[in-house]
């Protein structure tokens, strides 16, 4: 007589909240970094205006995106193995050698951009002209030869940076679209989905941040900055374009695909409907382009925040419904998988952000983020409105 035994196997989502955050993290770095890019870089003038800006956003949220990679690992500690257990098939493994080679081609391009700028600063005395000193390393050369090489190493590397950028956040999205048990990962669109994303949630962001650095370091936004943000904010409607166009091409081939893809996409559309249809393509970008749509509102700065806003909202409820939700339809039985971030996750979640934003307000108050014509806010009472 044949016995049949059943086991309930018990599933797990392995890549929670942590990881989602962390793809959210290097998007955001990327696609602000991008941005400057086109000042430096590729050479249109009024984007030279905001690219310290930009470039110390990029940084600190690249800095601060593997700390929940590491507080993921039950035991961090392990991290090291991917530095000594190199495999060149891996996504992984190139991944953390990005990590390191993006960030420090940032530190060094934005020293070329800040260089002369900590020389001219160090007449001011206090703690901004020692930590200026510091951060010169004894190069205090102002000669137009000098000058003109900050220039050229700094278009160096901010080019270098462009495609480590793209490189950092694809893989990302290399990763998920190569498992091809999951039918919501696998697709070669997925880099593609990723990156596009990130320059949406990354100039989003990035003007938002713009707006609170004129604002609390000069005081004010004059008609230039609002006309660059309007310009921006124009770049972030063709962004969310070219996003909702993939995801549209996205969703048909996961409908119309295999089986387990007309599962996905009905998943998607029914079991986490409120997320996908409402709040990633819904509120995070119908809505913000709908808003952009308008010139009028494009030069009105209480619009271009909303829509700044709900797009970093979209984008993120992105991350959680394609890293969490393609864990959610199981590989064995009919049971959705069910997933509640813990209460430490959400801590760390916040802490991290929390950190993130403090650095870079310390960052922006200390350093010379002066450009052609603002005259930086002083916090003496005798000397408010005074250029440094």
């Amino acid at each position: 007589m044949l016995t049949v035994h059943f086991f309930d196997v018990p599933h797990e989502i392995y890549w929670g909240l942590l990881i989602a955050l962390y793809f959210y993290y290097t998007g955001m770095s990327a696609g602000s970094f991008i941005l400057t890019s086109l000042g430096t870089v590729f050479g249109i003038e009024k984007y030279k205006k905001v690219s310290k800006v930009g470039v110390i956003m990029a940084i600190v949220l690249l800095l601060f995106a593997p700390l929940h990679l590491l507080f993921d690992l039950s035991q961090p500690g392990r991290f090291i193995n991917l530095f000594t257990h190199v495999h060149l098939t891996s996504a992984m493994s190139w991944g953390v050698y990005l990590l390191i080679l993006y960030p420090v081609c940032l530190m060094i391009y934005a020293w070329f951009l800040f260089r002369q700028d900590f020389v001219k600063g160090l007449n001011q005395g206090g703690f901004k002209a020692s930590l200026y000193r510091f951060l010169l390393f004894g190069k205090t050369d102002m000669s137009e030869a000098s000058k003109e090489n900050d220039k050229k190493q700094a278009k160096f590397f901010g080019t270098l940076g462009v495609p480590l950028a793209l490189a950092v956040h694809g893989y990302t999205g290399f990763i998920l679209g190569n498992v091809q048990a999951r039918a919501i990962w696998h697709t070669p669109l997925m880099p593609i989905i990723f990156l596009m994303s990130a320059m949406v949630s990354g100039t989003g962001l990035f003007i938002i941040v713009v707006m609170l650095v004129e604002k609390f370091k000069f005081g004010r936004l004059n008609d230039d900055i609002k006309s660059l943000i309007a310009d921006i904010a124009n770049l972030m409607k063709w962004f969310i374009v070219v996003d909702g166009a993939l995801m549209i091409i996205y969703f048909i081939v996961l409908w119309y695909g295999t089986e387990t893809g007309y599962a996905a996409g009905y998943f998607l559309l029914h079991g986490e409907g409120w997320s996908f249809l409402g709040l990633e393509n819904g509120l995070g970008m119908l809505v913000p382009f709908l808003i952009l749509l308008s010139k009028k509102a494009r030069h009105s700065l209480p619009a271009v925040v909303t829509a700044s806003l709900l797009t970093i909202i979209g984008v993120l409820a992105m991350r959680i419904n394609l890293v969490i939700g393609g864990q959610k339809l199981p590989l064995t039985g009919s049971k959705i998988i069910e997933y509640a971030a813990s209460g430490r996750d959400i801590g760390i979640v916040i802490g991290i952000a929390v950190a993130a934003a403090v650095v870079l307000s310390f960052l922006y108050s200390v350093l010379p983020m002066n450009r052609s014509g603002a005259q930086e806010i002083k916090s003496t009472p005798t000397t408010k409105g005074v250029a440094q």
